[in-house]
C-alpha cells in the first residue's frame, strides 16, 4: 500500500484561571489578575502527522518560551547579580508526555513558543494535561490530506538593535512561510505559518494576558478559514526582530495598536495563501540532536547546549532550535537548503538564550542581546554547520 500523509488539527485553550506570573520581563513583578487582566484568551494549537510509520506533532503554544528546566541568561547589569533566572515554562517531562499521547518519542514532538511576552510563566500539569488529552483524540481524527505552500512577505518586522525599537538602518529577512494542510476533497483543515517577529508591543501595563498580534492574527485567520481550522504560529530566527513602528516610547495602552498589527498580520498571509500550490507532502521524518555552544568569557559554563530539530514534511522542512537566533542566520540558511520551503523557528524544545552573529557581536552596536547573550562569537559558525548538515541530512 503506498504511503498517504495524514494530519489532524487542535486547538487547547490555557488561558489562566489562577493567579499568574507572566514570562517577558519580570515575573515577580507582573502578575495577572485572571478576573481584569485578560484581554484575549492564549491557546495550544496541535498538529498531528501520519505517514503510516510514524507519528509526528507540532504544538504552537502561546507562551514566551518552551522550557523545561531554568535558563540563566546574563543580566544586562550587575544590578541584582550577574544572571537572571529564567524558570521552567513545564513540567519535566511534558515533551516526553505529549510524545507518548501520540505513541511516539519525545524527539517526534515540535515544541513552539509563539514568543508572547504576555503569557504565564509556567503552565502547570491542570493546563499541559489538556494538551496530552487533545493529542489523544485527534489519533481518532487522523484523515488524508494534501499538503499546500506559498512564500510572501512579512510587513510587521524590523530590526530591534540596539535600543529595542524600530530601526531600519539593519536590513532584515521578512519571509513569510504559509503550509496549508487540505483534505483530497480540497477543504483547508489547518495551517502553519513562519516568520520572525518579536510579540512586544503591549505596553501600559504589560501585566496582561494576550496572545499579543501573532495570536489574534492566528484567530483572524482561523475565523475568516471557519469550520475548525487551526493555525499555528512558527515563531521565526527573531532574536533582533521587533514588531515595525514601536519605539517603546508609548504612554497609551498599546493593545489598540496590538489588534491593529495582528489585523496586518493576518493581510499578509492571505495575500501570501492567495499563491499557494500544491507540494509533495511525504515523506514524514524528523531528527534531533543538541549542540554545545562555546559561551563567552566570564560565563558559569564553557559551554551552552542548545536544541536543534528538524522535521521533513515531504518538500518542506521545518528546522527548530532552543535560541533566539538572530535573523541574519535565515538567509544563508536558507539559500543553502535544498528543499523548496524552509521554515526556521526559534524558542523550541527549550530556551538557551540569544545567539548574535559573527557581524553582530562586531559592529559595536552592543544593546540588550548582545549583553545577555551566553555565547561566544566562536558559536555562530557552529550552529550554522549544524542546523544546515541537519537539514541535509533530512533531504538525503
Amino acid at each position: 500500500m503506498a504511503e498517504q500523509l495524514k494530519a489532524a488539527f487542535g486547538k487547547v485553550k490555557m488561558t489562566p484561571e489562577e493567579h499568574a506570573p507572566l514570562q517577558g520581563y519580570d515575573a515577580a513583578a507582573n502578575i495577572a489578575d485572571p478576573a481584569k487582566d485578560v484581554l484575549d484568551d492564549i491557546y495550544a494549537r496541535i498538529l498531528l502527522l501520519d505517514d503510516g510509520r510514524a507519528r509526528k506533532v507540532i504544538i504552537g503554544i502561546d507562551s514566551c518560551v518552551t522550557s523545561e528546566v531554568p535558563f540563566l541568561p546574563v543580566r544586562p547589569s550587575d544590578n541584582g547579580g550577574k544572571y537572571n533566572y529564567f524558570a521552567n515554562t513545564f513540567a519535566e517531562g511534558t515533551r516526553r508526555e505529549w510524545g507518548e499521547a501520540a505513541e511516539g518519542e519525545e524527539s517526534s514532538v515540535t515544541v513552539i513558543a509563539t514568543h508572547t511576552h504576555s503569557a504565564p510563566a509556567y503552565f502547570s500539569r491542570k493546563y499541559t494535561s489538556r494538551v496530552t488529552a487533545a493529542i489523544r483524540d485527534l489519533m481518532q481524527e487522523l484523515q488524508p490530506v494534501r499538503l499546500k505552500a506559498a512564500s510572501g512577505e512579512c510587513t510587521v518586522s524590523v530590526n530591534r538593535r540596539p535600543r529595542l525599537q524600530h530601526n531600519d538602518s539593519i536590513p532584515i529577512d521578512r519571509s513569510l512561510q504559509v503550509l496549508v494542510f487540505e483534505t483530497t476533497e480540497g477543504h483547508p483543515i489547518g495551517a502553519l505559518v513562519n516568520c520572525a517577529v518579536h510579540p512586544t508591543l503591549l505596553m501600559n501595563t504589560i501585566g496582561r494576558v494576550s496572545g499579543e498580534f501573532v495570536g489574534l492574527a492566528m484567530n483572524e485567520l482561523e475565523e475568516r478559514y471557519g469550520d475548525g481550522f487551526v493555525s499555528l504560529f512558527i515563531q521565526g530566527f527573531s532574536g533582533d526582530v521587533g514588531p515595525v513602528g514601536h519605539y517603546r516610547t508609548e504612554t497609551e495602552d498599546t493593545y489598540p495598536l496590538v489588534r491593529e498589527m495582528g489585523h496586518r498580520l493576518c493581510g499578509d498571509i492571505e495575500r501570501t495563501a492567495a499563491r499557494l500550490s500544491a507540494i509533495d507532502g511525504l515523506p514524514l521524518r524528523s531528527e534531533e540532536k543538541t549542540i554545545r555552544l562555546p559561551a563567552k568569557e566570564g560565563y558559569y559554563m564553557p559551554y551552552v547546549p542548545m536544541s536543534i530539530h528538524g522535521l521533513r514534511i515531504g518538500e518542506a522542512v521545518l528546522l527548530s532550535t532552543s535560541g533566539e537566533i538572530f535573523n541574519s542566520f535565515t538567509g544563508p540558511l536558507r539559500s543553502g537548503s535544498p528543499f523548496p520551503h524552509t521554515l526556521l523557528a526559534g524558542l523550541a524544545n527549550g530556551y538557551s538564550g540569544y545567539l548574535p552573529t559573527v557581524a553582530a557581536f562586531r559592529d559595536g552596536l552592543g544593546g540588550y542581546e548582545i549583553k545577555t547573550t551566553p555565547y561566544s562569537e566562536e558559536a555562530c559558525p557552529i550552529f550554522a554547520e549544524e542546523t544546515a548538515d541537519l537539514i541535509r541530512n533530512l533531504h538525503a
